[in-house]
């Protein structure tokens, strides 16, 4: 019998943010999802914010459809931005980093 594991860097999501014209914007590549703030300190809460919650509908109010909402891409051409500005870390005002996945505990 098979046992159902989740492994670590399965339950990575990997973000960026960019300084554009005056205002931070922050982005889970993984789950497509934006946000904009006027730092990077509060675009990345902001973020992390609707990541749990996005999670959170996937697995409660939307579970009969969280196997694609889990598995939603940004465009490609963000998911290649987030590996080129990981290959170039020095780049000014530029940041990737991972997040935890938001859990959402057991019966929720």
């Amino acid at each position: 019998m098979k046992s159902h594991q989740i492994h670590p860097e399965k339950l990575i999501l990997r973000c960026m943010a960019l300084q554009r014209h005056g205002y931070w914007m922050a982005m889970c590549i993984d789950l497509d999802l934006t946000v904009q703030a006027d730092s990077a300190a509060q675009a990345k809460k902001l973020l992390q914010e609707q990541m749990r919650s996005y999670v959170f509908d996937a697995l409660t109010v939307d579970r009969e459809h969280a196997g694609i909402l889990l598995r939603r891409k940004a465009p490609l051409q963000y998911r290649l931005m987030y590996h080129a500005i990981n290959l170039m870390r020095s780049a000014k005002r530029k940041q990737t980093y991972e997040a935890a996945m938001p859990m959402v505990p057991a019966g929720a």
